[in-house]
């Protein structure tokens, strides 16, 4: 399943868009990469300005 979409660098984040895998919506997208701490950190929104949205943690797991 594809969530993030159309991602494009913008500074040190990327932009595009996330989809909601639980209700299929669809929200814009900003994702930044930790990567001393393997994280992945997107922040979905129904506004462009990311003021209504969350955000969500992703941590690589390695054996």
């Amino acid at each position: 399943m594809t969530v993030l979409i159309k991602l494009k660098p913008s500074g040190k984040d990327l932009k595009g868009s996330a989809m909601d895998p639980a209700n299929g919506k669809i929200y814009h997208g900003k994702a930044s990469y930790d990567a001393n701490e393997d994280r992945l950190v997107l922040r979905g929104s129904i506004d462009k300005w990311g003021i209504l949205g969350r955000s969500q943690t992703w941590v690589r797991y390695r054996k």
